[in-house]
């Protein structure tokens, strides 16, 4: 880690030694020559800092000399950000008001004030003493000049100490070549635990019962053993889906919060009803439980707890009482590290299950799946075969590890470097947590600087938490770790991410529908072990208790405060006396809000105010309800998270004083009302994620003048084009259009008085991938006007998803919607004056389609399957759909499409295919459907769900026509959790129950239901 950060240090003063030459800073007594000392001592003790890293895991002495090190690169680091941070604030104007003035002239002429040559370290030229004046007056020269000479004399020292420790020299040549990486992410198929898997499954599906529902299963073991893997392959596991009613799964980690986790089993519960209450607005878990009671009474539910650390029983039955009304066949898997853990639930020895360790042979083929991915050559196979093998035995049978030893090996092109790793001495540590870590030091050593200093930071997070891509690439940025180009930051967090990820530093990811990830987690044990790596530099801190310990960390640089509860004697506020900080992530688990937490969450953020050398502030879902003015001496900032805070109305002006600002997060502050009008005055503003903010009218316009905005995720047409920005204002936004890939434009109705409904602003945005277009939200009369702002609002063709809500016009499809050929989803929602739906089935790559609440719609016809003639495809229609949802269409009354009909009418689908890959179809609330088209019974289709939709059924139960529509569908389900086939099998109570004629069923099963 220090050679990490010393990287970056080192790489900041070659900057400004290389503008010395041409600025003023001469005039700053002794600074350049205080810098250029700096930056040989740095230089000397890098040479030996890889020897150094190695041996301070066994030599106290040596760790204590990094330490110090450490401490001084930071304040080195703060120096250089003070004076930087000074000068771009000199040259900022310090008056605003004419920025959101009456019109573009006075817009102008400020944006001409703004202009600025931004560069990474900022330097006042000649032209600017004026600057310099102002910068004596405040003593801003004496005072970096001054503390640029402490800091030599304490280098001083600290060069002079590593001669005691017999430090080498290691070889600075740049690092080799490693071989190419792709986006995909090379994740290993589960080996060696089928028997597992199968005794679990034994457990789950046996008709084993006890005194008490629900029975209780728990996996036990080592970290890094598999058990939630084994628990995942278990959950999605065929049998036990058609087996059980419901099935949950909740994350619970440490600590035990009772009321989160309970909140996480309704909400998984409640998503699998249509038409469900939300969520409870309590924190009690009295009325949490008596939701959870009502939704699973009668129901045979299996819950997973993934990695449960607390064996209090009191919290443990609270928890587990609501679902002793489930049926008796119910089950919860526990996955757990302690053995005590299962007795406290009451599991008696003989009914825990211990996973094994994987045997030499099984390590061996995860190593070897992800270490040979796309290499050529049987003969170096088998020689790095036999190593291999070898160091498959140092896994000591840890899937985890040998994920990680196989992500390493894949960078390892020879012979040798596989013969290295086999032969490294970290291999033979001595210390016992070291030697615990030895197989991740492995991997680590083998990253760059910059890519250690990006993984040891993910420490901030807590344990379990769901790290989204973007998310974390911007904290990178806001702590310098990706600094060089300021173009390519952006580029260099993706490749970082994307090593971390190929040597699996992450898991559990989520990916959206072209297979790109996030958010991931970290393994407990990585997350261990990047906590080891930066222990005297972050710190975290549990606040559920009484009695609260200050930090005992002093140099503390990264903190996180995990906290269930804000609130009077709870409230840490004796713990925040330091002025090191760079990162402060607060982490509330809980959601209520007492009436003493907007006083307590004030004098935090005041607190946290008197930090100045905070780069990232993390307060998503805090309950914050005001923002003090002090934010604005944050100078350092430049990661600002406040999403989530639905309670905030309003940002303070001084917000606009954070000149080193690169993201601002502000999604779902469903309340806030306005942004400050000075926003024009964040020069270096990169990232304004406003998605959620309902309340807002419309962007400050200075907005328009943002130059390295790349990423605005909402753009909200305002009533009034003069007081706010425009969409015409994106235009000479260049890096907006070339990074921008989701996008939101809200309001879009009051384009039509706007003027704007010529100007086709998205037609260059070829990186843009998913587009919402939504128009007012409440009832209002048909608009025809709107069609032609739908026409204006043409994308690029290379489009992946659409969606347009609260559109009131008749017509839905102007010309460019049929042109998206690489269009894979696409969703309708509330349009409610729309007839007829646009010919859809001419989309090539339409994967899935959502139609809702278009109350208009009274027959879907044959001009639906689209001008199939005129497709690439060749007659086919939908040659893609996989997904086809209605709901809501309570107009609805015919969908045609008989097979006479697609086989010779020429303008429809003559001899047409007709959605060859379609897999599922859902139909709910469509009261006045009376039948399903003819062509569904030629289609794949493997699911068809119908909800509230009694005409339909009725039509399909009574007709044996009717009923050989959908008759080769596998799994069908009527209602909420009423399947009457699963599997293939039909389940003949609830035929019966239903009304359906035996006769109906030909398959000639006489099987019990399921």
């Amino acid at each position: 880690m220090a050679e990490a950060l010393l990287s970056a240090v080192l790489g900041q003063l070659f900057s400004i030694v290389t503008e010395l030459g041409n600025q003023e800073l001469r005039l700053v007594k002794d600074v350049e020559k205080s810098i250029s000392n700096l930056q040989k001592k740095l230089e000397h003790i890098q040479d030996v800092l890889e020897d150094a890293e190695r041996k301070q895991l066994d030599d106290p002495s040596v760790r204590r000399w990094l330490g110090k090190l450490k401490h001084v690169s930071y304040a080195i680091n703060d120096v250089l950000d003070d004076w930087n941070s000074e000068i771009l604030k000199s040259q900022l104007p310090t008056h605003v008001e004419e920025e959101e003035g009456d019109g573009h002239q006075k817009a102008d002429l400020v944006s001409n004030k703004m202009m600025m040559k931004k560069k990474k370290v900022c330097f006042p030229s000649p032209s600017c003493f004026f600057c310099l004046n102002q910068l004596k007056k405040v003593g801003v020269r004496h005072g970096i000049a001054l503390r640029m000479k402490e800091l030599n004399e304490t280098l001083d020292e600290i060069a002079k100490e590593k001669d005691a420790y017999s430090l080498e020299k290691t070889n600075n040549a740049s690092p080799k070549e490693r071989r190419e990486t792709t986006s995909f992410v090379y994740e290993s198929d589960v080996d060696g635990r089928d028997e597992d898997k199968n005794l679990v499954i034994s457990k789950l599906l046996s008709d084993e019962s006890s005194d008490k529902v629900p029975v209780i299963i728990p996996i036990v073991g080592m970290g890094g053993l598999g058990k939630t893997t084994l628990a995942q392959l278990v959950f999605n596991h065929e049998k036990i889906k058609t087996h059980f009613n419901e099935r949950i799964w909740v994350c619970v980690s440490d600590p035990f919060d009772e009321v989160r986790i309970a909140k996480a089993i309704f909400e998984s519960l409640n998503n699998s009803r249509p038409g469900s209450d939300r969520l409870p607005d309590s924190d009690r878990l009295e009325v949490l439980s008596q939701h959870i009671r009502t939704l699973v009474n009668g129901k045979k539910f299996l819950l997973v707890l993934d990695d449960v650390w607390s064996d209090d029983r009191e919290k443990w039955e609270k928890l587990i009482q609501p679902l002793r009304c489930g049926a008796v066949r119910s089950r919860v898997l526990v996955t757990t590290r302690k053995t005590e853990v299962a007795h406290m639930m009451g599991v008696t020895s003989s009914q825990i299950i211990y996973p094994d360790q994987l045997s030499e042979d099984h390590c061996w083929k995860i190593i070897k799946r992800l270490a040979f991915e796309g290499r050529n050559g049987e003969e170096l196979k088998q020689q790095l075969e036999e190593v291999g093998k070898e160091i498959a035995k140092k896994c000591k049978g840890l899937p985890l590890v040998a994920k990680t030893l196989g992500g390493l090996l894949f960078s390892k092109q020879t012979l040798k470097e596989w013969e290295d790793v086999l032969s490294s001495k970290l291999w033979e540590l001595q210390d016992e947590q070291s030697k615990t870590f030895a197989p991740f030091f492995l991997s680590y050593n083998d990253l760059s600087p910059r890519q250690k200093r990006c993984f040891s930071y993910c420490s901030v997070f807590p344990k379990d938490f769901k790290i989204e891509r973007s998310n974390l690439i911007e904290m990178w940025m806001s702590q310098g770790y990706l600094s060089g180009s300021p173009q390519d930051m952006e580029k260099e967090g993706e490749k970082c991410f994307q090593i971390l990820t190929m040597r699996s530093f992450f898991q559990d990811f989520e990916r959206d529908v072209d297979g790109n990830i996030y958010s991931c987690k970290m393994h407990d044990i990585l997350h261990d072990f990047s906590q080891y790596l930066t222990k005297n530099e972050c710190s975290t801190m549990k606040v559920d208790m009484e009695d609260i310990e200050p930090l005992s960390v002093e140099k503390v640089r990264h903190f996180t405060l995990q906290t269930l509860k804000l609130g009077g004697a709870k409230f840490p506020t004796s713990t925040f006396h330091q002025n090191n900080l760079h990162t402060l992530f607060l982490n509330c688990s809980s959601s209520g809000l007492d009436d003493d937490d907007d006083y307590d969450m004030l004098v935090f953020l005041r607190i946290c105010c008197d930090h100045k050398h905070l780069r990232t502030l993390y307060l998503e879902k805090c309950r914050i309800t005001n923002i003090p003015e002090q934010l604005g001496q944050l100078i350092h900032l430049r990661y600002l998270n406040l999403s989530g805070n639905s309670r905030l109305r309003a940002l303070p002006d001084e917000v606009c004083d954070l000149c080193n600002l690169q993201t601002l997060r502000i999604q779902y502050c469903r309340h806030l009302q306005r942004l400050p009008k000075g926003m024009g005055k964040l020069v270096n503003l990169r990232h304004l994620y406003c998605f959620g903010c309902y309340s807002l009218e419309g962007l400050p316009k200075g907005i328009g003048r943002l130059t390295e905005l790349r990423i605005l995720d909402r753009m909200i047409i305002p009533e009034n084009n003069e007081a706010y920005l425009s969409l015409g204002d994106l235009k000479k936004l260049n890096h907006l259009q070339s990074h921008q890939t989701d996008f939101e434009i809200f309001n879009c109705h009051n384009l039509i008085s706007m003027g704007e409904n010529k100007e086709r602003v998205l037609m260059n945005w070829k990186y843009l991938v998913h587009l919402r277009l939504s128009f007012k939200r409440w009832y209002r009369k048909i608009c025809e006007d709107e069609f032609g702002i739908l026409e204006t609002l043409q994308p690029h063709r290379g489009l992946k998803r659409l969606s347009i809500s609260s559109y009131f016009g008749t017509n839905l499809c102007p010309e460019w919607m049929v042109s998206l050929v690489h269009l894979k989803t696409l969703s309708f929602f509330h349009c409610l004056y729309v007839e007829k739906l646009p010919p859809l089935g001419s989309l090539p790559s339409l994967e899935e389609l959502r139609v809702s609440v278009c109350n208009k719609v009274r027959k879907i016809g044959v001009e639906f399957l689209g001008n199939i003639k005129h497709n690439n495809n060749n007659n086919v229609s939908f040659p893609k759909l996989k997904l086809l949802d209605f709901s809501g269409m309570e107009n609805w009354e015919e969908w045609e499409g008989n097979i006479e009909t697609t086989e010779h009418t020429d303008d429809a689908a003559g001899g047409a295919i007709i959605m060859p890959r379609l897999d599922s179809l859902q139909i709910s609330s469509c009261f006045n459907l009376k039948s399903l088209p003819e062509y569904l019974k030629l289609t794949p289709l493997k699911n068809l769900s119908i909800l509230w939709s009694n005409m339909l059924w009725q039509s399909l139960a009574q007709s044996e026509k009717e009923w050989l529509k959908i008759s080769h569908i596998p799994n069908i389900e009527i209602g909420s959790n009423v399947a009457i086939r699963r599997d293939g099998k039909w389940n003949y109570d609830e035929l019966a129950r239903l009304g359906v004629p035996r006769a109906f069923v030909h398959d000639g099963n006489e099987e019990d239901p399921f």
